[in-house]
């Protein structure tokens, strides 16, 4: 008796590791596919929404879409220089991003690669026009280097002291820098350090790497139970040096804003 209640309890926590645990993740990956491309789906709606897409009925040559972008990125680029606050401009097209204030560029690095999804390839001219012909705000920063370092030190009372006091800079420290900004609380900037691979020993860019992850997979999960479509925010992701990507993170203010041109 006792070793057919053996078998069937065997039985039935093999059918359960081996057949129903598998079965339900399958099917939680499969939704959770489903579900990301409707919420993709819905943002492209949500974007062509604002504009009446009734009028472009076809598409436009090659020619007159670089207008439409060019005369879309020098009106966004003009609101720029009349904000005091310093800002960036990714010109995606030739490859650029450069910081500046009132129209004057005060810093510029050229990159060789980017990752940009077809959600932006989905943009009709007056979708496109109404979206970067201003500049964008930005509506959250995060990264994995503190973006506004600060050092408090007491003022010595004498040379002694401050001989005493003096400290060094740790330059044995390794840092990988990578950060984002989430622009007009729609889609998200993200720039890489492109100089040096991601090692398993940088805990802070693992930690950050893993919060977004976790947050944005936590997101969804809760939206899924709801039975509501998660919101889907693209990400363009930009690659460049290391000291290039850290004076850019830190010298762009919370309320600085972005003008980008495809």
């Amino acid at each position: 008796m006792e070793k057919i209640k053996e078998k069937r309890k065997g039985s039935l926590l093999g059918f359960v590791f081996l057949k129903a645990i598998p079965v339900l993740f399958v099917l939680a990956a499969v939704t959770y596919t489903v579900v990301y491309t409707l919420s993709v789906r819905n943002k492209v709606n949500e974007w062509q929404m604002k504009v009446d897409s009734g009028k472009e009925a076809t598409l436009l040559p090659a020619e007159e879409w670089q207008l439409v972008r060019d005369k879309a990125f020098l009106n966004a680029r003009l609101a720029l220089a009349a904000n005091d606050s310093l800002g960036m401009t990714l010109n995606l097209r030739d490859s650029l991003v450069q910081l500046e204030t009132k129209g004057v560029v005060l810093r510029q690095v050229k990159f060789e690669e980017v990752e940009i999804p077809n959600f932006f390839r989905s943009f009709q001219p007056s979708l496109y026009i109404k979206t970067f012909s201003k500049p964008l705000k930005i509506s959250e920063f995060g990264g994995t280097i503190v973006k506004d370092p600060i050092t408090v030190i007491k003022a010595p009372k004498d040379t002694i002291e401050a001989a005493r006091n003096k400290t060094e800079v740790d330059t044995s420290k390794v840092e990988f820098v990578e950060w984002h900004m989430l622009l007009n609380k729609s889609f998200v900037i993200s720039f890489v350090q492109s100089d040096r691979d991601l090692d398993m020993k940088d805990k802070s860019a693992l930690k950050y790497r893993f919060d977004r992850y976790k947050s944005t997979l936590t997101g969804n999960v809760k939206d899924i139970l709801r039975f509501k479509v998660p919101v889907y925010y693209p990400q363009i992701t930009i690659y460049i040096p290391k000291s290039e990507a850290k004076s850019f993170y830190r010298a762009l203010s919370k309320k600085g804003e972005v003008v980008i041109r495809f």
